[in-house]
């Protein structure tokens, strides 16, 4: 149960919280770690100072009866890790689903044996913060440099040449550089009509591209900066620091790729391409048979349905009392008997006659 896993796993981390406290029934540990008390959000307080160490700091300065904002804390705590939303209490209180605040301790606790693992420890707390600083200064200093960046590209008057060329971007001694020699003789022997079209269509096209930058710089003016004293809209301030957002985050995702591929995936990128099996074709011709097959018990089940209606319905008929011409109702059989009797005394009285 993942209750007991945890509990036996705080444990084995020295959890004082947990002095003095023997359980052994699975519901009574389920009921330690999920249900609202002091006891269990001391056991949370414990963790997450344990999974940052700057908490310990924060929570010791707080009273007794401030327990709302030891409660925020972790909750931010929470959200720093993206394990919850910064506004779920709920899940801190432990009035969240048993399967949410399990999930939740589970993945605090991993947090903790990591740093274990990597040799972190409590007595290295000032070292942790300063490499806690020193990464979110990075962080800064790569956003203050995309946004220099940015602001350089849409700023420059390079752009606008860019965007509006003087001269004609396709030169004739820039063509025999593009293209290869056999393509540049055929090209030669076209009329010049025909060159004459091609620049038309490659104009246009330069130009339609050109008015799509400049419509694309218009949404983008907020980059540009605003003057002194102007402040700038809300709008475009929120889009600044998301864009900001993005192209950091993009950033870190490239490294921590770029490192997973060099020690995880580069060795599978050489293995050779797999062997398929020949027995393909078999397999098709296995399916159709058996397709075939299943509509042949098809057709059987429907024949042997439509016979037992019939047999019904002919049973029906029989057992069925019908009014039948000057006599009273009866049956298909009773109603031949009596036919036959008839007939039977018939041929006897013509049989005497003729005696």
């Amino acid at each position: 149960m993942a209750a007991v896993a945890l509990y036996e796993l705080l444990e084995k981390l020295s959890c004082p919280a947990l002095e003095g406290v023997f359980l052994s029934k699975p519901e009574d540990i389920q009921r330690l770690l999920c249900t609202p008390s002091s006891h269990r959000l001391d056991i949370l307080e414990w963790i997450c100072i344990s999974v940052y160490l700057p908490l310990q700091k924060q929570f010791s300065s707080l009273k007794e009866s401030q327990t709302d904002l030891k409660i925020k804390g972790m909750a931010k705590l929470g959200s720093d890790l993206r394990l919850c939303r910064v506004d779920d209490l709920d899940l801190i209180k432990g009035k969240a689903s048993v399967e949410r605040q399990l999930r939740f301790l589970e993945q605090l606790t991993a947090v903790i044996l990591t740093r274990q693992t990597i040799g972190i420890s409590d007595s290295r707390s000032e070292s942790f913060s300063s490499t806690f600083s020193s990464q979110e200064e990075s962080f800064q200093e790569m956003a203050r440099k995309n946004r220099k960046f940015l602001n350089q590209v849409f700023c420059s008057p390079n752009l606008q040449a860019v965007l509006n060329p003087e001269c004609h971007p396709w030169s004739s001694d820039i063509k025999s550089l593009l293209l290869d020699e056999k393509a540049h003789r055929k090209r030669s022997r076209l009329p010049v009509a025909s060159h004459e079209r091609t620049l038309m269509e490659v104009s246009q096209e330069l130009e339609e591209t050109a008015a799509a930058l400049q419509d694309l710089r218009a949404q983008c003016s907020f980059l540009r900066g605003s003057p002194a004293g102007v402040e700038q809209p809300l709008d475009g301030v929120t889009a600044l620091q998301t864009l900001k957002l993005a192209v950091s985050d993009f950033g870190q995702l490239l490294v921590a790729f770029e490192q997973v591929f060099e020690n995880e995936l580069r060795k599978h990128c050489t293995r050779p391409t797999p062997h398929l099996s020949p027995c393909g074709p078999l397999f098709k011709a296995v399916q159709q048979d058996l397709s075939l097959c299943m509509q042949e018990l098809t057709s059987l089940a429907q024949v042997t349905e439509t016979y037992e209606n019939i047999a019904s319905m002919v049973d029906q008929q029989y057992e069925e009392k019908l009014a039948w011409r000057g006599s009273v109702k009866a049956t298909l059989p009773s109603k031949l008997e009596e036919l036959q009797r008839k007939y039977k005394a018939i041929h006897t009285m013509l049989h005497n006659l003729q005696s």
